[in-house]
């Protein structure tokens, strides 16, 4: 367990070094670019490149979970607020990569016990643009997509009991635990440099405890619905002079 865990917060390390490398190297690119003209190559690495900023509702699914079956009951008794940050590049019209972290709290309800829990999640996931796999010249403002990924997350959950003899029982991580997610979302394109997603992905996490009871049946799990605002770094359109000057032909710019 201890080796374990050690393992795990050398990937969490690394995992923040090689973002925060990324950011400074598109910070550095971009600041530097007015005084010095960047190779095709550079540029075109820098381009499709976005951040995203989203927030929503998290729903619990456990032991400690009443409402499975009722959406709306699920909406207004076992949901909570969540928000998060997506760092992604679209590698082709069809297909994007990013890394994702989240925070936010879950919280479930029975007969017998009540439980609340803090989370933070770290992911990295895939994208497919479904109309510009079917349509690949495609020109269109609304996107649909389906999201898959790994991740790793850690959490401490409190759980209470109805029963005033019984003590209140607190489960924290010793180490990340491990989830895959899978989901669908769509975004509206308003223009070249920002889009509005609409997001819901669920997190199945190899883990019996999030709620605080281990049952050995089936693994906790949650959904996450979120609605978020991308920017797109240096995706600005070119006009035919910006091609006439860098001594190039005028091209028509894939943005998706």
């Amino acid at each position: 367990m201890e080796n374990r865990a050690k393992r795990q917060n050398i990937f969490f390390l690394i995992l923040w070094n090689a973002i925060l490398l990324l950011l400074i190297l598109l910070i550095q690119g971009n600041a530097f670019g007015q005084y010095k003209r960047t190779s095709p190559k550079v540029q075109a690495w820098l381009r499709n490149w976005s951040i995203n900023v989203n927030g929503g509702k998290t729903t619990f699914f456990g032991d400690v979970s009443l409402y499975d079956d009722e959406f709306s009951e699920k909406l207004r008794k076992e949901s909570s607020w969540a928000y998060g940050f997506i760092l992604s590049r679209q590698m082709t019209p069809a297909i994007g990569l990013s890394g994702q972290l989240i925070f936010g709290s879950l919280v479930g309800t029975n007969s017998k016990s009540r439980f609340e829990a803090d989370i933070m999640e770290y992911s990295f996931s895939m994208t497919f643009n479904l109309l510009n796999i079917l349509i690949p010249e495609n020109d269109a403002h609304f996107f649909p997509y389906l999201k898959f990924g790994l991740g790793q997350f850690k959490f401490k959950s409190t759980l209470s009991y109805n029963d005033p003899n019984q003590e209140d029982r607190v489960v924290n991580t010793d180490s990340p635990e491990f989830l895959y997610l899978f989901g669908a979302g769509a975004l509206y394109k308003i223009n070249h440099t920002f889009d509005i997603h609409l997001e819901i992905t669920s997190r199945m996490i190899y883990n019996d405890r999030l709620d605080g009871t281990k049952s050995n049946k089936d693994y906790d799990y949650y959904a996450y619905l979120s609605l978020g605002v991308t920017y797109k770094i240096n995706n600005k359109p070119r006009d035919p002079r910006y091609y006439r000057k860098m001594g190039m032909k005028s091209k028509l710019i894939r943005r998706r």
